[in-house]
């Protein structure tokens, strides 16, 4: 496959701008989603409920990214991975809270007790995606190698994530204006996960997907890189969709 020139003396590659626009429209799918398109219309009760259980999959985010460092052999992306989990838990003091715990924070915020936080369970349907995930991870472990785990970890954990809190963002702001609070986990991670397209990705991005998707770009070139992005995002994006869909009426 041939590269195109994309300006200032750069060159980029054809593997990668056919991943973007392959992901571009899974995204315009997800976007669309009656979950997340129609996020102000809900409830208070079915928004709050929806957060509980998308927190069960925040939880799963370090034990993705784990699995992911043992499974992959390019010692650049195992690095760069461990500094991404690492900032999870930025104080190794103990001083400074989690991003988990700036999670619960938020929900706290956002309405939820403590206690009801506590007591919450997944259902049925998260979960079955939550195995699937897990599912996901060691099939690409042990059958697809590094592109196929560096995508999930980029789609799954940042892209993905970027989008969804976005749209939840649209009925949030109004009430940490209103409680007097900055968010310390919806927004920043709507932030700091956005997508940078593949064909820009680079070591210096300041977002995770760009700089996952710096040591991803390399891979879409090698034999059957582009079709194992392409299997693993339309397999993620599903089970994402599945999630969604049991808040819809």
């Amino acid at each position: 496959m041939g590269d195109r020139d994309g300006g200032h003396g750069t060159k980029v590659r054809e593997p990668a701008l056919r991943a973007d626009a392959f992901e571009a429209d899974l995204l315009e799918r997800f976007s669309a989603h009656d979950a997340l398109a129609g996020v102000e219309g809900m409830s208070d009760d079915a928004f709050l409920e929806m957060l509980l259980q998308r927190r069960f999959l925040s939880l799963l985010f370090p034990v993705m990214y784990d699995l992911g460092i043992d499974a992959l052999d390019d010692e650049g992306a195992v690095r760069l991975v461990r500094e991404i989990l690492r900032e999870e838990y930025p104080d190794a003091s103990g001083a400074t809270p989690s991003h988990r715990e700036d999670l619960v924070s938020d929900l706290l915020v956002l309405g939820a007790s403590r206690g009801l936080i506590l007591s919450s369970r997944p259902s049925a349907v998260t979960a079955g995606v939550i195995e699937e995930t897990l599912e996901i991870m060691r099939e690409a472990s042990v059958e697809a190698g590094d592109a196929a785990v560096l995508t999930i970890l980029r789609f799954w954990g940042e892209v993905l994530v970027s989008v969804e809190y976005g749209e939840f963002w649209r009925r949030m702001e109004e009430r940490f204006a209103a409680a007097g609070v900055t968010s310390r986990f919806y927004h920043p991670h709507h932030h700091h996960d956005g997508r940078e397209p593949l064909a820009a990705a680079s070591e210096s991005s300041r977002t995770h997907s760009g700089r996952l998707g710096s040591s991803l770009v390399r891979l879409l070139d090698g034999d059957g890189g582009l079709e194992a992005f392409e299997r693993v995002e339309s397999r993620v994006l599903d089970m994402r969709l599945r999630f969604y869909d049991q808040f819809v009426l």
